[in-house]
């Protein structure tokens, strides 16, 4: 509810119209202690301006005393993009400088309102702000940020409601009747919270259940002095608001807080206090009505996220179960379901990924999260990828390193499909160092593997073949064939990748036979794919066009289909056939690998396959077509913000253009 902020509204109305010394957008920061109304303030001047940021209003929070620390600025800017309806049909990048590429060029032609909320420091910021004097930055914080003084930002102090506005808001809450009835009680019960809003709107929410009792119920006796006044209105109304819940609320509530996650869906919230989904929707609505829990936004799949303020969490441990046994039982039923649900996803997204034995310390959830397609899958990782890095903290320190072990394989489609590299090294750094301690030599195989593809897509090579090397000497030491395999290729991928060919061809070579050796056609499809690339790039056509096609055959035969992989076979076997000198095939194949990349929407590829065509153009003496092809891939890149890429594709169009 707002009221009494008028005055507030007119002197932030006055700076709307002054730009940045720096020709950025004005940025507007409202400070004061948790409860004070910081966030209506800043939902209300929204309102009061929309008509001048018509290209809409978007909200981020900044979580400054979430579970697993505050939000990254890649995490934010992601969250932003989104809600500009970008990602919906291409994935949005997961660099955090290629995302705030991304973010100050779509700022950069509309005309926003961009509310961050719970700012921790001027750092959290300061990447954010959007950089055209036509968009408005309002930030919430519980202190000044004087960083941003620098930047042209204007900072507002919201103190508590002065007693005639406390009045009123109380008026509003339990109806003027009742107030009207007991002016004193009303008095004395707006003195006491100190005129904070979400001291009197927690507070009140009892009075509205009981409309019989006093408003001065529970209140401490004035003193002679004059009237009482509470230490910590916020921290004391919650407490009020704590001791009439019953026990049944007020477990539910205390699990929530225990959850290691910066916010909690249904399906988490009912997995984490072991009730039904029908009975978690229930307690998730009288919470949040009662003022005990925020609704922070809608994620896609996930449905309406839900937090809880720093004094809520606070309190809510200390309520019901010992907080050691309910912490226990909360993360439990939270990994159980992260576990369960990611399983799924990579079920459907990487179906030929070998995963790892479920941990017998979780039971399988009594009401599974399930997909009905790919797309869902995919939007549920990217909407839970903010929790990854606490539930993966959590998971390493469980009693059964199995946990996180699992947790880490099953979030796989995660980073082959979105490719966010620094979390893939945290997760897999976190994930070997569990295998290790467990001692289960696939899952350190596994572990391995997967980092080192992280850092090979870091470009950090020489770590990356120290990992495949391991992985492959644990695994020829335990007989797993199916492990040498795979590390020998990761070898041979890393190798390629660094543009060391004839290296390549040999780690590939050897791991091509021995996936025919298992009779694992993906694994042969995707070895013969990089081999025959390595070998095409070195000239040797006539080894490397059967051993291209017999990769896109293999690939494209699998049962269930890998169409992503199948693509890639296709774009290097039109890169093959460009360099053996067969124009036209090479047209054909790359011109169907790119409708392939754009059915299973991955614009990376997309782009790199308009690239190769032209490549193709170039080499066939075609500078015209080659310019055209090469400047619809940079367009796919710019939208990608992809700064390697770029960088890469504008000096392939200098080149052509000297020549």
């Amino acid at each position: 509810m707002f009221t009494g902020r008028e005055q507030s509204l007119l002197s932030l109305g006055a700076v709307l119209g002054r730009t940045a010394a720096d020709g950025s957008a004005p940025v507007v920061v409202i400070t004061g202690a948790d409860g004070v109304g910081k966030r209506t303030l800043a939902t209300k001047l929204g309102h009061k301006v929309a008509d001048r940021y018509p290209d809409g209003q978007l909200v981020a929070r900044l979580r400054a005393d979430a579970p697993g620390g505050p939000a990254t600025t890649a995490e934010v800017a992601r969250s932003l993009l989104r809600s500009l309806g970008l990602g919906e049909h291409a994935p949005l990048p997961w660099t955090e400088q290629d995302l705030l590429g991304l973010w100050h060029s779509e700022t950069a032609r509309r005309r926003l309102l961009v509310v961050l909320e719970d700012a921790v420091d001027a750092g959290q910021v300061l990447p954010l702000v959007p950089a055209t004097p036509g968009c408005l930055l309002v930030v919430t914080s519980r202190e000044p940020l004087p960083a941003l003084l620098a930047h042209g930002a204007v900072h507002h102090r919201l103190g508590p409601l002065a007693a005639e506005h406390g009045l009123w808001l109380l008026s509003r809450i339990v109806g003027e009747e009742r107030t009207g009835r007991d002016p004193d009680g009303a008095a004395a019960f707006v003195g006491f919270h100190g005129g904070m809003p979400l001291a009197i709107v927690l507070a009140a929410a009892e009075l509205i259940l009981q409309p019989d009792l006093p408003l001065i119920a529970g209140l401490p006796e004035p003193s002679p002095s004059g009237p009482t006044r509470s230490d910590n209105p916020v921290r004391d109304a919650v407490d009020t608001a704590f001791a009439h819940l019953s026990p049944r609320e007020a477990g539910f509530l205390q699990r929530l807080a225990l959850v290691p996650a910066p916010d909690l869906d249904l399906a988490s919230s009912a997995a984490a206090t072991g009730t039904t989904r029908g009975q978690a929707r229930v307690l998730l609505t009288e919470l949040t009505a009662r003022g005990l829990l925020d609704t922070a936004q809608r994620a896609a799949v996930r449905g309406d996220l839900y937090t809880l303020r720093p004094a809520v969490r606070s309190a809510a441990i200390g309520v019901g179960t010992p907080a050691r046994l309910a912490a226990t039982e909360a993360t439990a039923g939270y990994l159980t379901h992260l576990l369960q649900a990611a399983r799924a996803c990579a079920q459907l997204l990487t179906p030929h990924h070998r995963a790892l034995p479920r941990p017998t310390l979780l039971e399988q959830p009594v009401e599974p999260v399930r997909f009905t397609n790919r797309h869902e899958a995919l939007a549920w990782l990217e909407a839970i990828a903010p929790a990854v890095g606490a539930a993966m903290i959590t998971a390493v320190s469980c009693d059964d390193p199995a946990v996180a072990c699992a947790l880490a394989s099953d979030l796989w489609p995660l980073f082959h499909y979105h490719r966010d590299v620094t979390m893939w090294i945290i997760v897999y750094e976190a994930g070997l160092r569990a295998a290790l301690r467990w001692g289960d030599p696939m899952a350190i195989h596994e572990m391995s593997s997967i980092l080192a593809l992280g850092l090979v897509a870091a470009e950090r090579y020489s770590e990356a073949a120290t990992h495949y090397s391991r992985a492959a000497a644990l695994a020829h030491a335990v007989g797993d064939r199916a492990g040498v395999a795979q590390s020998t290729f990761g070898i041979g991928a890393a190798l390629h990748d660094a543009g060391l060919n004839d290296e390549a061809q040999v780690f590939l070579g050897d791991a091509l036979g021995l996936y025919a050796d298992l009779d694992d056609r993906r694994g042969a499809g995707l070895a013969g794919m990089l081999l025959g690339s390595a070998a095409a790039r070195q000239g040797n056509a006539d080894f490397a066009l059967p051993v291209l096609r017999t990769a896109r055959a293999d690939l494209a035969d699998l049962q269930p289909p890998n169409p992503l992989d199948a693509a890639r076979a296709l774009a290097y076997l039109g890169e093959g056939y460009s360099l053996a000198g067969q124009h036209d095939l090479a047209v054909a194949a790359l011109l169907q690998a790119r409708r392939e990349f754009a059915d299973v929407g991955h614009g990376h590829w997309t782009a790199r396959t308009i690239e190769f065509l032209g490549q193709a153009a170039e080499r066939a003496g075609q500078p015209d077509v080659a310019l055209g092809w090469y400047t619809a891939s940079l367009s796919h890149y710019t939208g990608l913000t992809s700064i390697r890429d770029l960088e890469r594709l504008n000096g392939r169009m200098s080149a052509v253009r000297v020549s």
